[in-house]
């Protein structure tokens, strides 16, 4: 896509630094813009790892793997090693490019249309997936805590997770019609469907970044006041009143009254109080994970949501040579900090979550005494 045309002369400067003479601010550019490149596989190794130890630990354990919230979590894992996939795809594309090509003459990862296509569509389909998935979990924990209640199953999650993925493949089959191979090979935008790319960058803008921003953070901002007043309401210690009235001797009518009073207060005490629903002390250990969890996002995503914003409304400020370097500096800072959510956003879940915390350890002894300490006699013959 329109990303791909910035990335290109990019990897370029860096990688051929060396043979052209650079002021101390083109060097530093060059430094930045090879940290940025080296950053691209970097993550994209923590991501995969992040995502495999919540899968590992979400699935081998009985409790968590019940919870509908971890449903939501277990898909979002799965999108983002997609798209972390994609990108060191595209990562090793540029690469080889531009340490084989002056040697072999082609292309290591020849650039087909079909590719292209998919590449681009599997990106922006698995970013766009991800950050309604963040809305979901955001929101089921919103109406846990409002209606005291697991009102949300499995299955309906499960159901929830399908209605979404489908609906955002319909939603982004419009990079298919668009994305195409140009003259230099490399994979760009078809000129011709140029207005309609513009038209869903308005429209991307808004229901990729704005809604579910807005959404996010007013979700998150409920369910830390619903939180202030339930633990409010459990008290600190128990209260033990050390005062008794005095002892009154009384005549006959006056005990018949007390009498008639006394059996009045037992009647009324033995009337069975409506039971009030509680949540579970696990339920809110999970959702203080998922507020930092779901912060994050929303602080990891906003330099790339700001990048889009301007770069959409006010093109017009960034016009001349250092317009351009400065929209160079955003995007290079919108797309690392893009980078770290998908790799570190899920250490975060484990290290902020007591339960997650927990079974860490005890399954990695178990996962290291299954596959890599069990003695070689225990193994069959066939194995």
């Amino acid at each position: 896509m329109a990303d791909n045309q910035t990335y290109t002369p990019l990897l370029a400067d860096v990688l051929d630094h060396h043979n052209s003479s650079m002021d101390g601010e083109g060097m530093e550019r060059s430094w930045l813009r090879l940290v940025y490149y080296s950053y691209m596989p970097f993550c994209v190794v923590v991501g995969l790892t992040g995502n495999c130890m919540v899968w590992v630990l979400i699935r081998s354990n009985r409790i968590l793997s019940k919870l509908p919230t971890n449903v939501y979590l277990l898909c979002l894992a799965a999108v983002s090693s997609v798209f972390l996939i994609s990108l060191f795809v595209f990562w090793l594309e540029e690469v080889a490019y531009y340490y084989f090509h002056e040697i072999v003459r082609t292309p290591l990862f020849p650039n087909t249309k079909l590719s292209c296509k998919l590449m681009t569509f599997i990106a922006h389909y698995c970013d766009f997936s991800s950050v309604w998935l963040i809305v979901l979990v955001g929101f089921e924990r919103l109406v846990l805590l409002h209606r005291r209640c697991r009102s949300l199953s499995i299955e309906r999650a499960r159901g929830q997770i399908i209605g979404l993925l489908v609906a955002l493949f319909i939603c982004n089959s419009w990079i298919l019609m668009i994305a195409d191979v140009n003259q230099e090979k490399e994979c760009d935008i078809d000129s011709s469907y140029e207005y309609i790319y513009d038209l869903m960058t308005y429209i991307e803008t808004v229901f990729c970044m704005a809604l579910p921003s807005i959404i996010i953070i007013v979700s998150n901002v409920l369910v830390v006041l619903k939180l202030r007043s339930h633990l409010k309401r459990i008290p600190s210690s128990p209260t033990v009143s050390f005062h008794t009235g005095d002892v009154i001797s009384t005549t006959s009518v006056v005990q018949k009254s007390y009498t008639r009073l006394s059996t009045r207060f037992s009647v009324e005490t033995e009337k069975p109080k409506k039971k009030e629903k509680s949540l579970r002390y696990t339920d809110l250990q999970l959702t203080r994970s998922l507020l930092v969890v779901t912060w994050a996002f929303i602080i990891l995503n906003l330099p790339n949501y700001v990048y889009r914003i301007l770069t959409t409304l006010w093109p017009h400020v960034f016009e001349g040579d250092e317009g351009e370097q400065i929209l160079n500096y955003l995007k290079l800072c919108g797309h690392m900090f893009l980078y770290t959510h998908h790799g570190f956003l899920f250490y975060l879940y484990i290290f902020y979550s007591p339960q997650m915390k927990r079974r860490l350890k005890p399954t990695a002894l178990k996962l290291l005494e299954c596959y890599c300490l069990k003695p070689i006699s225990e193994y069959s013959e066939h194995t």
